[in-house]
């Protein structure tokens, strides 16, 4: 199963009628890589979640195949299961960013503490 995703994210836009500029304004990004985006055939996760909460649409959902939306069920409720898994995922990206951001921090200061101290020694010597 071949899927552009980039394609995908532009006729949703386009379908959604909104302005490349607003969307990238939305996205954090330039409309420079907004067309990069819209030409590119996968995009890494992080970037579709974002995507599809400006855009208001799982678009993971065009992962799966129609066995395995058959499969499931109702296509609607696997929307949402699948919307609040990612929500959930980011959950757990933010968490873990912040841990890496906390733990930068502590480096950053025992860093400066240990520069303070040298500085001390040098100076009482």
């Amino acid at each position: 199963m071949y899927i552009h995703i980039g394609e995908i994210i532009k006729e949703t836009l386009r379908q959604k009628k909104m302005d490349v500029t607003e969307f990238a304004t939305k996205i954090n990004y330039t409309r420079r890589n907004i067309y990069k985006i819209f030409n590119k055939p996968s995009i890494e996760t992080e970037v579709l979640v974002k995507i599809s909460e400006v855009l208001g649409e799982n678009l993971f959902i065009n992962f799966l195949t129609n066995k395995e939306i058959a499969a499931y069920g109702h296509t609607k409720q696997k929307t949402v299961e699948l919307w609040h898994a990612l929500e959930e995922y980011r959950a757990v990206l933010r968490v873990n960013y912040e841990e890496r951001k906390k733990e930068e921090m502590k480096k950053q200061k025992r860093r400066e503490l240990k520069a303070k101290n040298k500085l001390k020694k040098k100076k009482a010597a």
